[in-house]
């Protein structure tokens, strides 16, 4: 008897891909106000991307621990 795998859901499956699209519009965003630093070498310009920079990094560890909360918590 070989060993089974149980498929998740179409709700967890649909939550899971929400999930990594917001993580690759984060990841997006990012990259962007990177770029946008780079260009720029007005020093308020600078700070002001770095301050979205780091709102970035806020939102996407939320959905880590968003996803790792579900995950630990049998949430389907």
């Amino acid at each position: 008897m070989s060993p089974t795998y149980r498929m998740l859901d179409a709700a967890t499956r649909r939550r899971e891909a929400e999930l990594a699209e917001v993580a690759r519009a984060l990841a997006g965003a990012r990259c962007a106000a990177r770029l946008a630093g780079l260009g720029t070498g007005e020093f308020v310009v600078r700070e002001l991307l770095l301050g979205v920079i780091e709102e970035i990094n806020r939102a996407e560890r939320a959905v880590v621990s968003l996803i790792s909360t579900r995950s630990r918590d049998g949430v389907a």
